[in-house]
């Protein structure tokens, strides 16, 4: 089931036809938001005077925390240490970074709303901030007074030796799992030792946020919005990956129920897991419209992205990795540390994520994972592409690197002696999940031969051996397991024949640039057997579909999939129960076509789609909400090629493979377009992307000058290939693949630039690996070696 054509909505956003929440025609008497934010990372809130703002031309209200009255935000309440850290949703009594919202101004024009907002004054005892979690870990600087910590999650568990690793099919058996306490290196022939730091990145959609909140107040004869529930009291529209969990938020913290909210969402610019969860701002948004009784409307501005959108990443992992004397891993010992920022939305969740990946696609007889999470003067971290997969792929892909140059080995070999072969999968890591089929060997090879590994390294060679140090050459690779769609969280898939012949597809997943409805569209076409053409989707919509999952984890193709597949089935089974009245024959006779059914054998007899809908006044339909499908296990190897030039610090990527094996592929352009898309996600990461803070918790990077991201230019032609062999996992035998290449292609680039420079004493440079970063590298290790 491949094809190579454009998906039906790419063509909207390629000729700027597609409407996002900006374009979106306001409702009559909407008024528009502008917020009013913290200039200082940690302090105390004094006085904040609104009463000149609420005198300027345009204004109808400005709301603090007092006015606005709403309960503090949490998202997860494990993570906030039962509500001590929840976040309130404008500042009260303390502001804990640069950015965190304190007062909303809301007004007839955008230009009014924002000049209103420099008017409001607001009286800050500014505080000493703390920017690194293992420095906030030491609780000098409290920004929970009340809870005597900042720490979210201790290093040291109630046994003292963290996460256990207990695989089910160790390398060697006489080599036990490490017990508490237990160094899983001890007795290793070569030990390596690195601290491998993962920067805070941001998902930097091309939309940023965006809401309008319209309330409908029925007592006032005003209607409800076509197809919501008739109390609907709040219709929102708003950027984000995933409508269901918001209605849930708006009732705890609006005191409306549930079926009173309707939330929608158009064409989103990029979500990347930022958008998992609805923006705190949007609450803040939706009160002031129910309290006004008028349409509000908020769009973010870049600038605000980037000092109050969740960020990623932001992880300290110090690995030791033990090897025999041919290269075999002997144990892997872990401590990592998480910045949560300074509300613990998603830091804790994330943290444990990494720990599942931590053996990666190797054996791994003996593991200690020790986690560490602390708030900090930062903006709260969030989900990132990978969601704390990249993090400790980049450590353990370094880790043996590292060990294979100590040892004198070649880190192809080295990879090939530990990773898993096709006939140990399925393969139970010890870490919580089972890695389910594949060949690991294969997409590792099938990389190298891409890029042409031999030549790229015979070219090294001869450039070193010149004395060549303005274009060094280096290989690297990433390879990489993730766990795709982990959880049990079902998905929503209703399918109907309608009056008109056609088959109206209702999800309750929405996409923004993955190509769902090409896809449900080919799925529902292939097992209804009506033509494609004939499909309708309707997007995500929290009062049409009943539930469902965020759009993100790469879940959607075969979680959602899976259950329009079966709904599909389904239908077409019904509907041939009814084409088999019309024929007058058994509905196991009846075959179905583009054109309608007929009888086997007799297809000059044909009963069309709408005479088959006619027949069924009741109406044929469709819906399937269980899911039936476990986490997938997408799978890997991206190969990098680095040109570094010693004495400037500059670093050019020659060639890049990336070779995936996301299952039975649905449709093979929109699988492409994510390989490419992961690709340069990850090759950003490396080489450029980084917010950064000053010690006082100002934010350095809040534009896009100083906070980079890759042109055409910087990036190589990506080479790819896709495995394609089918999981067992689900229906459909699909894996994900949205997010393998921002977990694979930062560790190749980064092995690539450092096989480069080795040869100079260089042993890890951190990403991303600017000119400045690489040149300090070189020095210091030149300074190093006399």
């Amino acid at each position: 089931m491949t094809t190579a054509r454009l998906a039906s909505e790419d063509l909207p956003m390629l000729r700027g036809e597609a409407a996002f929440t900006a374009d979106l025609p306001l409702p009559d008497g909407c008024l528009h938001a502008a917020f009013v934010r913290s200039t200082v990372a940690h302090g105390e809130l004094g006085n904040v005077d609104l009463s000149e703002a609420e005198r300027a031309p345009g204004v109808a209200a400005v709301l603090d925390a007092e006015l606005a009255d709403l309960a503090p935000l949490e998202y997860y309440r494990a993570t906030t240490l039962d509500g001590q850290m929840a976040r309130p949703l404008l500042a009260s009594g303390r502001v804990r970074f640069v950015g965190e919202p304190i007062a909303v101004v809301l007004a007839d024009s955008p230009a009014e709303a924002l000049d209103a907002a420099e008017l409001v004054t607001v009286d800050i005892d500014e505080l000493p901030a703390v920017i690194d979690a293992e420095q906030a870990a030491a609780d000098e600087i409290l920004l929970y007074p009340g809870a005597g910590t900042n720490v979210v999650r201790p290093l040291e568990g109630p046994d003292g030796g963290g996460f256990l690793s207990q695989p089910t099919t160790p390398a060697d058996p006489a080599a036990p799992p490490a017990q508490p306490g237990d160094d899983p290196c001890a007795g290793a022939h070569c030990v390596v030792e690195l601290t491998c730091e993962n920067d805070r990145i941001t998902s930097l959609p091309i939309e940023p946020c965006a809401i309008v909140a319209t309330p409908f107040e029925l007592i006032r004869g005003t209607p409800p919005a076509a197809g919501a529930s008739p109390d609907c009291e709040l219709d929102i529209w708003s950027t984000g990956q995933g409508v269901h969990s918001s209605p849930y938020l708006y009732r705890r913290l609006l005191g409306v129920p549930v079926t009173a909210v309707r939330v929608r969402e158009p064409y989103v610019g990029g979500g990347f897991g930022g958008r998992g969860d609805p923006m705190p701002e949007f609450f803040v948004v939706a009160r002031a419209a129910q309290m006004l009784g008028l349409p509000v409307r908020w769009v973010e501005s870049r600038q605000e992205q980037f000092i109050s959108m969740p960020y990623g990443r932001g992880q300290r992992h110090r690995i030791r990795m033990g090897f025999d004397p041919g290269g075999r891993i002997t144990g892997i010992d872990v401590v990592m540390w998480c910045d949560a920022g300074a509300y613990p939305h998603m830091a804790p969740m994330l943290t444990a994520a990494s720990y599942r990946q931590s053996t990666g696609l190797y054996r791994v007889p003996r593991l200690r994972y020790r986690i560490g999470s602390a708030v900090t003067n930062a903006p709260p971290t969030g989900a990132y592409r990978g969601a704390g997969q990249p993090e400790v792929n980049a450590a353990l892909e370094r880790a043996i690197d590292a060990g294979a140059r100590q040892l004198g080995l070649d880190p192809a070999e080295v990879r090939r002696r530990n990773l898993l072969r096709a006939d140990e999968l399925p393969f139970d890591t010890g870490t919580g999940i089972t890695l389910d089929s594949g060949d690991p060997h294969r997409a590792f090879d099938t990389a190298r031969e891409l890029v042409d590994v031999e030549h790229w390294q015979s070219l090294a060679a001869e450039r070193r051996a010149a004395g060549n140090r303005s274009a060094l050459i280096g290989v690297g690779y990433g390879c990489y397991s993730q766990s795709a769609g982990s959880g049990d969280d079902p998905d929503y898939a209703s399918l109907e024949l309608g009056a008109d012949g056609s088959v109206l597809v209702t999800c309750g997943s929405h996409g923004h640039g993955q190509g769902h409805h090409s896809l449900w569209t080919q799925i529902t076409s292939a097992r209804v057997g009506i033509a494609e053409g004939s499909v309708r989707v309707n997007d995500a919509d929290s009062v049409t579909a009943s539930s469902a999952g965020v759009t993100g984890g790469s879940r959607t193709s075969f979680v959602l999939g899976s259950q329009i597949a079966e709904a599909a089935t389904e239908l077409r089974a019904r509907i041939c129960e009814v084409a088999g009245e019309l024929l007058e024959a058994s509905p196991d006779d009846v075959e179905v076509t583009p054109d309608g059914a007929h009888v086997a054998g007799v297809p000059s007899r044909v009963t069309s789609w709408t005479d088959i809908a006619a027949a069924a006044p009741e109406g044929i339909s469709a819906t399937v909400l269980e899911r039936r499908s476990g986490p997938t296990h997408p799978y890997g190897t991206h190969a990098a090629v680095a040109e570094v030039d010693a004495d400037t610090g500059r670093v050019a990527l020659l060639a890049f493979a990336a070779v995936d094996d996301c299952g039975r592929m649905l449709h093979e352009a929109s699988v492409e377009g994510q390989q490419h898309g992961g690709a340069v996600a990850g090759i950003s990461q490396a080489l450029m992307e980084a917010a950064r803070w000053d010690p006082d918790g100002t934010p350095r990077t809040t534009t896009l000058v100083d906070y980079l991201i890759p042109a055409a230019a910087d990036v190589p032609p990506i080479l790819t290939a896709r495995l394609g062999i089918p999981t067992d996992r689900n229906a459909l035998g699909a894996r994900g693949i949205g997010e393998n290449g921002a977990i694979a292609a930062p560790p190749a680039v980064q092995n690539a630039v450092i096989d480069a420079l080795a040869h100079l004493g260089v042993a890890h440079i951190d990403i991303p690996l600017t000119p400045q970063r690489v040149w300090e590298a070189v020095s210091a290790a030149e300074a190093a070696s006399g």
